[in-house]
């Protein structure tokens, strides 16, 4: 594998592709390997030359040098991670790990390198008066996270943290690729036409593929989203819903061979030594001293404001669905977990006659990519202009070149929008490459992607999503246009590097914009005859938006709280996983708990992704979206100089101000819990907090 020559590897030449895109058409997976390791061995010689210069250490040589040199590797990283993102498989797993190893070692090397440090303490600590409000910050950042890394460390301390380190970038990988294996190991097999009652059209028809393609007779579900969710909301029999829901709720700790809970009891406890030895009493604190909470107080404070003005309408939401469930079934029955979904959207559709069948019509994939192109236009000028020669690291990938109003070019949108065995669950934005300007004032534009786990439709029909499907697909286009229009000067302040309890703003705000009439009607035709989506039905989506809204919040409340309580120990953890979890979500809970079922096992956010102690930041971040909504609200949702504002205070500044000054500028006062209490039909805030 490394015996590829430095000339012949297409990831270490310039790129002599369209806007300097990534050529995975002559890429393959053992060009990775030797690649890192010659940028590496590149960036530590950058390193070098900033250490070895004999002039005092200044904020250019040395702050901003040390910023910019990390952008070649950083690509090549990225360019890698979108690979195994879209579709893991044992041999990507291995060079993962592979890559893994190397560059969290060559992590470590940096932050405890103590040449570096001395130049970064140096200019910190020198006056920077003269310095843009940008670079103090990139000063305090860089400073900052050298200390948080263990550059004041001394000794054998120094050796525990690269041991630390390297261990939960180890445990990190095998939970994921545990959840990843142990999702693709279940397939419910049915074969009885009967027992697919109530379930869309659409779905049979994939599920009868998919059994085909692996050699079998009648459906095949898996526990993969397009094919789960539809499935525990229509299927009318009920132990076949039992069977998937036990399936999915107990991922990661079915016994097998991707059991994750002794991975998560290691991976807390490796994160309570570390925050330890870093002069943190918890990882929480260690987390949220660079957060906009700053404390798990502010955190705790949130949620507990959330959870006394939410719970009471839950368990209100709840009772309704269990008395419907029961004039449905007979006064004997007994609302379980997996009858949740599938009871829960029968109400909905008595109360508000509507159903996800009545919407997927007009919210073709194609459309609704349309409508949120459309959006971005309204919005902030911009354009979307498809290119097929754009090379993808997966046939499914499609390329759009985005130019702003005045037509300069602004990046490239990579979208894969379809759900394939190995791909990494739910939906996400990242980017390939940064924004930036180079010490020669050079402009480098951003190429970010957008991922999805669509159903792929069988060939020749359409990709039609439910409602909540598209609201995703605005959630992460919002964070897809935070990477898009950054402006900044230095790549570690690009968007979305922002603090993690801000960074789901601008993705949330765009789901607003999902139930708007004024919007909507631009784009959701139906994919048959054309015609607009009806005003009745557009009602009903609006009428509908505060349908199970308290119960939602409760449970992402819940999430909020065994995110906490893993990373608020004090003590390392040596008890069952699972009861624990249940322990904490007690006052939470408003349906019987099923022991041998929960999430933390296969909570990739908080055990492999960046939301470990920060999940909370989805709910904080809702407060600030909703909060900011009412500008657009209250100045018209089309209003291009209210989203103007919105993109020069919030979009285009990334982490070159602190966010809550970015946010005030914008709203013109710190943000307020009551829109949100108002767009989820709750009255007022608890009065007892």
């Amino acid at each position: 594998m490394n015996d590829i020559k430095t000339n012949e590897n297409p990831l270490l030449a310039p790129y002599s592709t369209p806007f300097g895109a990534v050529p995975y058409d002559r890429i393959t997976l053992d060009h990775f390997i030797p690649a890192i390791e010659e940028l590496i061995k590149r960036e530590n010689e950058e390193i070098e030359k900033i250490c070895s210069n004999s002039e005092p250490a200044t904020f250019e040589n040395t702050i901003a040098a040390f910023d910019y040199m990390g952008t070649p590797l950083s690509i090549a990283m990225c360019a890698f991670s979108a690979l195994i993102n879209a579709r893991s498989h044992d041999k990507i797993l291995a060079v993962e790990e592979k890559i893994q190893d190397i560059y969290t070692a060559h992590q470590n090397d940096i932050t405890l390198n103590e040449r570096l440090f001395a130049r970064i303490k140096e200019v910190h600590s020198s006056d920077t008066s003269s310095l843009r409000t940008d670079q103090r910050r990139l000063l305090d950042e860089t400073y900052t996270a050298f200390v948080r890394s263990g550059a004041n460390l001394s000794g054998e301390e120094r050796e525990t943290y690269r041991a630390l380190t390297l261990r939960l970038a180890a445990l990190s990988l095998k939970f994921q690729e545990n959840c990843i294996k142990d999702t693709d190991a279940f397939t419910l097999y049915v074969a009885n036409e009967n027992d697919l009652e109530g379930i869309p059209a659409d779905v049979v028809e994939s599920a009868a593929s998919h059994a085909k393609e692996n050699g079998k007779e009648g459906w095949a579900f898996t526990l993969h989203r397009p094919s789960y969710l539809p499935f525990i909301t229509y299927c009318k029999n009920r132990e076949l819903r039992r069977q998937m829901y036990m399936a999915y709720s107990t991922i990661g700790a079915k016994g097998n061979e991707f059991d994750n809970r002794e991975i998560v009891k290691e991976t807390v406890n490796k994160r309570l030594e570390l925050a330890r030895l870093l002069g943190y009493n918890t990882y929480s604190d260690y987390v949220l001293a660079e957060r906009m909470a700053q404390n798990s107080d502010a955190v705790f404070s949130m949620l507990g404001k959330l959870t006394w003005s939410y719970l009471p309408a839950a368990k209100k939401e709840l009772k309704e669905i269990e008395e419907y469930a029961k004039r449905i079934e007979g006064k004997e029955f007994r609302l379980e977990r997996w009858d949740f979904a599938y009871y829960s959207e029968k109400l909905k559709e008595e109360k508000y006659s509507l159903n996800d069948e009545m919407v997927r019509p007009y919210l073709e994939l194609n459309q609704a990519i349309y409508g949120a192109f459309y959006l971005a236009t309204r919005l902030y000028g911009v354009t979307f202009r498809q290119n097929h020669d754009i090379p993808v690291f997966n046939p499914d990938v499609k390329v759009w070149e985005v130019y702003d109003y005045d037509g300069t070019y602004l990046a490239l949108l990579y979208c894969d929008f379809y759900a394939r065995k190995g791909k990494h669950a739910g939906a996400w934005m990242d980017s390939i490459k940064p924004q930036y300007r180079d010490s020669e004032g050079k402009e480098h534009r951003p190429h970010i992607t957008l991922s999805t786990n669509y159903r792929k439709p069988l060939p020749g029909k359409p990709t039609l999503l439910n409602h909540d499907e598209f609201n995703t697909l605005m959630h992460e286009f919002g964070h897809c246009l935070h990477g898009i229009l950054s402006d900044v000067t230095y790549p570690g302040q690009c968007s979305p590097n922002v603090l993690w309890d801000f960074v789901e703003l601008p993705s949330q705000i765009m789901e607003n914009f999902a139930t708007e009439e004024e919007f909507l009607q631009h784009f959701a035709f139906h994919h048959k005859t054309g015609e607009s989506i009806p005003a009745d039905t557009l009602r009903k989506i609006k009428e509908s938006g505060t349908f199970k809204a308290a119960y939602q919040c409760v449970r992402q409340v819940g999430l909020g709280l065994i995110d906490q309580a893993w990373h608020n120990i004090s003590q390392p953890f040596s008890g069952d996983v699972l009861e624990y979890e249940q322990s904490v979500t007690a006052a939470l809970r408003v349906m019987p708990v099923i022991k041998e079922t929960g999430i933390t096992p296969q909570f990739g956010h908080i055990m492999s992704g960046g939301y470990s102690a920060g999940y909370y930041s989805y709910k904080w971040a809702e407060i600030l979206d909703a909060d900011a909504y009412t500008r657009f609200k209250e100045e018209g949702i089309f209003n291009m100089k209210t989203a103007q504002s919105f993109r020069d205070c919030i979009l285009s500044k990334g982490n070159s101000r602190h966010p809550m000054e970015l946010y005030m500028k914008f709203r013109g006062r710190k943000p307020q819990i009551e829109p949100l209490l108002e767009r989820d039909g709750i009255g007022t805030i608890c009065p007892h907090l």
